[in-house]
């Protein structure tokens, strides 16, 4: 694998989050299904946050940064430069500065004069001296490693902050809504007992943390295409620091001076080496962790299976039920890669072919499973958040995880089922709406749990799909530009939402892509 810094880090740190992981399956070689719900509580690790956090020492290199950040901003705007001068030969019209060279060197050279009348020279061209802004002396070289610094700084524990805050708002009960699954909080319980407790001692500090450090950043990101900045990309990663006449007169530079000095006393433990061996075992370990989250996910979503059975994670998994529905997982080899089989079945059996995968070229991983395996849907599984576009988010470090495979499984609830009688999602009856059906675009209805399932064609394609909607559901509010913004979006449907969703809830055909017209 080509791995940037920053993705060798993520890896560093998923390779200690996952071998929880490795330490259960190496314990538990076969069980039942009380005892996996036991360990959930109690030995196995399907979510986690860093619980040795220091947020003092967090808001203390926060303080420090902001009190340099006025001096940053200054030199962004104003830095110290140094003048390149050049000697060129240019037209005439583009000559601004004129010396003795230029007529020496003129009186020489005859190939340069445009003609010659009364015995006066008129020139072509002429020789003469430009003058190029130099900021690459080493003083500026400094401040842009410290900016990079500070930016790494904000930037890993912003997205660290912003997970604790997040989850904090996620697990808040609400048990008078409708929207929810009835198995929701429950699994959150059992996910992280007593984070909420535990969180609310250090939440203001935490809030407090993020908004300086996303003030941090917005005060610095925008200033980057500064000429300071853009034109010393390629400088040394590293620089011992000398106290130069720029870095201790200057009262700005002597802040940028006094906070890389800071930076380089903070002790922080040196990258280890990653090898081929140990991201095999970061992908085993994932795989399981995937595995686990599937049976986590079913067991909280109306399936049951015989409690007192015994499986095995690598060889076979229980068979869930729920009313008509028949859930079975599968683990199984495709070529090289290890997937897991999730076959749904009732009138008809949908098949999803579940791909866990630490690897960054999902395309060929896909198009390699499909030459082996047969199935109706393929669909990665990463612990990458950005690579959630061609990828379902699944990460021992968001809490979420399990509704998302909580979508698919709903997914294929819906297109093994022909009858529509059955409400996928609670226990009670579908009925057919007659108002909002149309000819080719039937659209049936829960008056429990307030599910629609849209039976529809698309106008670009003409292929078949179903989607969801909630009656009476309004999109959530947009935060303009906040962190909030992008998972309000990704919960706009509670997650029961069976293709991707716009802004407005709208579905968005998963044939052509874009929210278009049923038929």
């Amino acid at each position: 694998m080509d791995l940037t810094c920053e993705q060798r880090l993520r890896l560093l740190e998923m390779i200690d989050d996952y071998k929880v992981i490795d330490e259960y399956r190496r314990k538990r070689k076969v069980l039942n299904y009380v005892q996996f719900d036991y360990d959930v509580v109690h030995g196995l690790t399907l979510f986690t946050l860093d619980p040795d956090f220091s947020f003092a020492d967090l808001e203390a290199r926060a303080d420090v940064v902001l009190s340099a950040l006025p001096a940053i901003k200054r030199i962004f705007e104003q830095p110290f430069i140094h003048l390149k001068e050049h000697d060129v030969i240019m037209p005439v019209e583009a000559v601004r500065i004129v010396n003795n060279a230029t007529l020496t060197h003129i009186a020489s050279h005859s190939e340069l004069w445009a003609n010659v009348e009364n015995n006066e020279i008129k020139p072509e061209k002429l020789l003469t001296r430009t003058y190029e802004d130099n900021y690459g002396i080493y003083e500026n070289l400094v401040f842009c490693n410290v900016v990079d610094s500070v930016l790494s700084f904000a930037r890993g524990n912003t997205k660290f902050l912003k997970e604790l805050i997040y989850t904090n708002q996620t697990i808040e009960i609400n048990l008078l809504e409708r929207v929810n699954h009835l198995n929701y909080f429950l699994a959150l319980g059992k996910l992280h007992i007593g984070y909420s407790k535990n969180f609310d001692t250090y939440y203001a500090v935490a809030l407090r943390c993020l908004n300086k450090l996303q003030y941090i950043l917005s005060s610095i990101v925008p200033r980057l295409k500064r000429p300071v900045y853009r034109s010393n990309k390629n400088r040394p990663a590293t620089l011992k620091i000398r106290k130069t006449n720029i870095l201790s007169m200057h009262k700005e530079y002597h802040r940028v001076y006094k906070l890389a000095k800071y930076f380089a006393r903070q002790t922080a433990p040196q990258p280890k080496q990653i090898d081929d061996a140990s991201i095999k075992d970061l992908q085993k370990n994932y795989y399981f962790f995937c595995q686990a989250l599937c049976v986590f996910a079913l067991g909280h979503f109306n399936f049951s299976c015989d409690e007192r059975k015994l499986f095995d994670f690598e060889k076979i998994m229980p068979r869930f039920m729920f009313k008509n529905w028949a859930v079975d997982l599968k683990p199984t080899a495709a070529g090289a890669t290890c997937v897991i089989e999730l076959r749904v079945e009732k009138d008809k059996p949908y098949t999803v072919v579940l791909i866990p995968s630490v690897d960054d070229n999902n395309k060929a991983i896909v198009e390699a499973v499909k030459i082996v395996m047969r199935a109706d849907e393929y669909v990665i599984l990463s612990p990458f958040e950005e690579h959630e576009r061609d990828a379902v988010h699944a990460d021992i470090a968001n809490i979420e995880s399990f509704r998302r495979l909580q979508q698919i499984i709903l997914r294929g609830m819906i297109y093994s089922d022909t009858e529509r009688k059955d409400c996928p999602f609670c226990n009670n009856d579908l009925t057919v709406n007659a108002e909002k059906s149309s000819e080719g675009n039937a659209v049936y209805e829960c008056g429990s749990c307030r599910t629609e399932i849209h039976d529809s064609h698309c106008a670009l394609t003409d292929k078949p799909f179903s989607y969801t909607k909630i009656v009476g559901l309004k999109p959530p509010q947009a935060d303009g530009e906040t962190w909030l913004t992008k998972r309000n979006a990704e919960g706009g449907m509670y997650f029961r939402n069976i293709t991707e969703i716009d802004a407005e809830n709208d579905p968005v055909c998963p044939h052509c892509g874009t929210v278009c017209q049923a038929k």
